[in-house]
């Protein structure tokens, strides 16, 4: 187990815990950086196994903060611990550190039900940018809800296919965003079926459900992944396909 590994197997630990502290010790732990510091003195507990400290550097001004917590959060280093034949935990020292900015909290959560629900609730949250990809697109609610988020400046693009359900919704995405429809001669062989859309390029949503009144009656399915690898890939494809429909408008 690597040390980030084990730093973030030690909050999403205290994450489920009941201690009425568990928030305050997250964030403590979130700028911190955790270290493995192997000793050559031998425990004497288990055959050949030398002492391993655990070592927790966080900047000055919140050291003594993080030190009221010692025994907790020493139980929980305790308990994650991976057994192995040559180290056992031996305690945790805290020491003066720099800023750690590294850690991303990373989940994904699979929806069969209330997926509508979810994606107004994800587009509210946007800060930045949206960028969807979909291959039907006349949902009214979620067109209403982008139109909120430009009139608050963020960068809203919309590719789809080019086909006559997207002819028909009450609402042109041209007229109000910078839009792209691709087609066969785009250099799609058939029907551009994706249905995918990026946040802030922090947060990638995915699945079967395509932005329509009808997919809310279909059995669909759809992943929200707060995942930045995962959110970058969708957009590197966004971008991909935006330069395929750009090369087709140039012509």
């Amino acid at each position: 187990m690597t040390e980030k590994q084990y730093k973030k197997l030690l909050i999403d630990t205290i994450q489920i815990e009941d201690n009425e502290d568990k928030d305050k010790i997250i964030e403590l732990l979130k700028i911190s950086t955790i270290s493995f510091q192997e000793e050559y003195e031998f425990t004497y507990h288990l055959p050949d196994h030398r002492k391993e400290h655990i070592i927790i550097s966080i900047i000055p001004e919140k050291l003594q903060e993080i030190k009221k917590y010692k025994d907790y959060i020493d139980s929980k280093c305790r308990e994650i611990y991976p057994p192995n034949d040559d180290y056992e935990y031996w305690g945790i020292f805290f020491r003066p550190g720099i800023l750690n900015t590294e850690y991303e909290d990373v989940s994904q959560e699979i929806l069969f039900e209330d997926i509508q629900k979810r994606i107004v609730e994800e587009i509210r949250d946007a800060k930045f940018l949206i960028w969807i990809v979909m291959a039907w697109f006349t949902n009214p609610v979620i067109y209403h809800e982008l139109l909120k988020k430009k009139q608050k400046g963020l960068d809203i693009k919309i590719i789809i296919d080019d086909n006559e359900v997207n002819d028909s919704a009450p609402f042109k995405l041209e007229d109000d965003f910078e839009t792209y429809r691709v087609d066969i001669e785009s250099g799609y062989k058939n029907i551009m079926h994706r249905k995918f859309c990026v946040i802030d390029l922090d947060v990638a949503m995915h699945g079967t459900f395509n932005f329509t009144n009808a997919a809310n009656y279909n059995k669909e399915n759809w992943d929200i992944d707060h995942n930045r690898d995962t959110a970058r890939k969708f957009a590197e494809e966004f971008v991909k396909m935006r330069k395929i429909a750009n090369s087709k408008l140039d012509f």
